[in-house]
């Protein structure tokens, strides 16, 4: 790990904690010796940041500090330019745009050698096929995950019955061969997913859920891992 990096994570690791950081745990961390974690505490605190402890002790960083943007690691690059590919494969048209906009946007302030590594880097998401989105346009389905805003939809199962259903949509998972639309539905109370290339017809309800803080999501997640566990 370059020094750079490892500041970054020290600084990242205490941003984190609701605790003290010793030396110890930082070195077991980052795969360095203690001495060069007191080195670079040392270093950061003459560099202004507000580290507050000392060696046997840990450390604390105050509230407040703010790094400069757009500091990346090559792994959080990597992770940036996956990602974008990945939506540039699963995503709605508006979804490929924003893609196409942040990796212009980070490599736009990043190093030129970083420029040039985000080029370069070997991680790739394959065209998939068979996985459309019908007449869904997922640019209104993610307005309404994050404005809370129900949706009546006309929904053909397998078999090619037609139901009527008011949903509260909480997640859009992407796979392979198809797109699923996860949300609360009213007529079963419970959650369902939805393959989207199904969805016949869908609309806003003009009424808003309570998504709770996010305690929906983390009930169907939960949920999720219990029947995968």
């Amino acid at each position: 790990m370059r020094k750079a990096d490892r500041l970054f994570e020290i600084i990242e690791t205490m941003r984190a904690s609701d605790r003290a950081v010793t030396a110890a745990e930082l070195s077991e961390e980052l795969g360095v010796s203690e001495r060069t974690i007191y080195r670079d505490v040392a270093g950061l605190q003459g560099q202004g940041v507000p580290i507050e402890g000392e060696a046997g002790i840990g450390y604390v960083l105050r509230p407040g500090f703010h790094m400069p943007p757009l500091m990346f690691t090559l792994e959080e690059l990597e992770a940036v330019v996956l990602g974008a590919r990945l939506a540039e494969q699963k995503g709605d048209e508006a979804l490929v745009k924003a893609a196409e906009r942040v990796v212009a946007k980070v490599k736009s302030v990043v190093p030129p050698d970083m420029q040039s590594r985000m080029d370069r880097v070997a991680l790739f998401a394959p065209p998939t096929y068979g996985a459309g989105f019908g007449s869904v346009d997922l640019s209104h389905v993610r307005d309404c995950i994050r404005d809370e805003q129900k949706l009546d939809i006309a929904y053909q199962d397998l078999k090619g019955h037609v139901t009527e259903r008011t949903i509260w949509p909480v997640a859009v998972c992407f796979f392979a061969e198809s797109t699923l639309l996860a949300a609360w539905c009213e007529l079963r109370n419970d959650f369902r997913h939805f393959r989207v290339d199904r969805i016949n017809e869908f609309k806003r309800s003009g009424d808003k859920f309570n998504g709770g803080g996010g305690r929906l999501l983390r009930s169907w997640e939960n949920q999720v891992r219990g029947h995968y566990s």
